[in-house]
């Protein structure tokens, strides 16, 4: 049964109280839900496990929901918030139920986001202002023939809503994907826009220029496993014009071994991804090694080495990153060095990874990043973005156009969200890339708000 409703069920049925002095080995001092739980074993509804333990992230059957809410009723508990809760765990079975029982059925599911930004308020007094009321509005339609066969059509408005963007509706706003299974073999196929980008119109909130929506590209992929070993090979259309002809393809392969337990590092996970593409007589090849490791179950670190051009080390591309991650908190840096020419012109905006803010990390560049969130009660949670951009040898500054500084404090839920932001670009140039480049206030903010409903 789902984590989040046993949570609000410890949380508003139980009265705070003092930690008993019984202890749980996994549950660290001072935790936020520490009075909770131990106040449900002083009302004799739960004393752990056998050997010592809470499990507080573990999922729950139902023969121990049975008895979980069996000895809450006995405990002399409120008996409305036990009603209350048994009433919600019954909708959720009953859902669970007409599933299985119609297999047929379409689950229909989505995100409607709406958002209010205020630009300029502190920051950039001269540029223009806001406000600007944007939407979002994801949807997925899904049918599952089979555990193992399933057909999805996705409908995501991405910046159609922003300042009178406009969107082709079936080129860029819908995408399809597939996937069925014979023997060991998974099969799946999907058409879609790709990458798309949002270009700012007015500047007013210069800071989402070029960001970056991920889509499914029109690709197919047959993949498979030999016990800890992972294989997939791909078609990719990576490129298509208005009309539907093809002007990038790419065929790649990723072959991945996962190691257990490893030394000090733990359980790790080594790739390949060798990549081929063409286009009217031209080719390109580049290859990525990644590394990632979870010495724990919170800890973990990554390590990506790519090879494009054989150029000496301006065709090289590196990510490193480590953190640490678990329900209620996260805190993460990661660092990317990118070669001057690791890319060509048959793939300029392909094959790095995007930063905290969803942009594009350009050729002969370095980009940090650090993300720090931290659940502070009842689904509220406080959250910090940064991301620096510098030059290849580490400079940033007026005399470096390009270099940036974006930072982000978001505090809210899964329904509300208050966040503000600030944008420095020292030189006034937005960006190495002349394609890309605009002349830009050297610092602009904006304060937002966003509701969102997901169902």
């Amino acid at each position: 049964m789902r984590r989040s409703i046993l949570l609000i069920a410890f949380l508003s049925i139980c009265n705070l109280c003092s930690a008993q002095e019984i202890k749980f080995k996994d549950m660290p001092d001072r935790h936020w839900a520490e009075a909770a739980v131990f106040n449900l074993v002083k009302h004799g509804v739960t004393t752990g496990y056998p050997d010592g333990t809470f499990r507080g992230f573990k999922v729950m059957n139902r023969q121990e929901m049975a008895s979980f809410l069996s000895k809450l009723a006995q405990s002399g508990t409120n008996l409305a918030a036990v009603e209350k809760l048994v009433a919600e765990l019954k909708s959720e079975l009953n859902v669970a139920k007409y599933e299985i029982q119609n297999p047929d059925a379409v689950k229909l599911s989505g995100l409607i986001e709406q958002r209010t930004r205020i630009s300029n308020i502190m920051l950039n007094t001269d540029g223009p202002r806001g406000p600007r009321l944007d939407y979002r509005i994801k949807l997925t339609a899904a049918r599952d023939f089979t555990p193992t066969r399933y057909l999805k059509i996705n409908l995501d408005t991405m910046d159609s809503g922003f300042d009178g963007g406009n969107r082709s509706l079936v080129t860029k706003m819908f995408d399809i994907e597939g996937k069925m299974r014979i023997g060991n073999v998974d099969f799946k196929a999907s058409a879609g826009p790709g990458t798309v980008a949002h270009i700012e119109t007015d500047g007013t909130v210069p800071s989402d220029d070029y960001y970056i929506y991920i889509r499914p590209k029109t690709a197919a992929t047959a993949s498979t496993s030999f016990g800890p070993m992972n294989l997939s090979v791909s078609y990719v259309t990576r490129k298509v014009q208005p009309w539907g002809e093809v002007y990038l393809s790419e065929f790649t392969s990723t072959v991945s071994y996962t190691y257990q337990k490893l030394p000090v590092i733990g359980k790790t996970s080594i790739s390949l991804t060798p990549r081929y593409l063409w286009w009217n007589g031209a080719r390109d090849t580049r290859a990525e090694v990644k590394v990632f490791s979870t010495p724990t179950s919170a800890l973990f670190s990554e390590l990506l080495f790519g090879a494009g051009n054989n150029q000496s080390n301006h065709g090289l591309y590196v990510k490193v990153a480590a953190g640490y991650s678990d329900p209620a908190s996260e805190f993460t840096l990661t660092a990317h060095k990118v070669g001057s020419v690791y890319r060509t012109g048959l793939d300029k905006y392909e094959f790095v990874s995007l930063n905290y803010f969803n942009k594009l990390i350009l050729d002969g560049s370095v980009d940090a990043g650090l993300l720090i969130s931290r659940m502070i009660g009842n689904g509220v949670k406080v959250k910090f973005t940064s991301d620096t951009v510098f030059t290849p040898d580490l400079k940033y500054g007026q005399d470096h156009p390009g270099t940036s500084i974006t930072n982000e404090f978001n505090i809210g839920n899964d329904l509300l969200n208050l966040f503000y932001r600030s944008y420095f670009v020292p030189s006034g140039i937005s960006s190495t890339d002349p394609s890309m480049a605009r002349n830009i206030s050297p610092s602009s903010d904006l304060l937002g708000l966003s509701f969102n409903l997901k169902f």
